[in-house]
């Protein structure tokens, strides 16, 4: 697993948020073999938790992979309530729509499933 895959990454952080079990998992799998350290968390409530606990530390994000989250609270209040506790971090909306469909807020990238690891590698050349 060493690879050129492996280094894209860098080791950086990612929250990764989804309440579908699966999808979290594969998603995770490809984060994590892309060179990303994936935290998983099921639902809005950790996403926030750990975002908050780990703002300013040398553990905090590099970025926060949002996915469908069927599950209350949805992504609309996570991103007020991160926006109101001054988390500064890039946002993926992973959706498997049309990305271009998404309703595009401050720093909120939408894309699809097989593009996140290239925004991730976007985002970290204009770190």
């Amino acid at each position: 697993m060493g690879g050129v895959m492996a280094e894209e990454g860098g080791g950086r952080r990612i929250l990764w948020v989804e309440c579908d079990g699966e999808k979290r998992k594969n998603l995770g799998f490809v984060l994590k073999l892309a060179g990303y350290r994936v935290t998983p968390v099921r639902t809005s409530y950790e996403a926030l938790d750990w975002v908050v606990k780990r703002q300013g530390t040398p553990e905090r994000f590099f970025a926060l992979v949002l996915g469908s989250l069927t599950c209350a609270p949805g992504g609309s209040w996570l991103v007020g309530q991160l926006n109101r506790s001054g988390a500064a971090l890039p946002i993926l909306l992973v959706s498997e729509a049309d990305p271009c469909a998404a309703e595009m807020a401050g720093p909120i990238i939408a894309c699809r499933p097989e593009e996140v690891t290239r925004h991730l590698e976007l985002l970290a050349d204009n770190e």
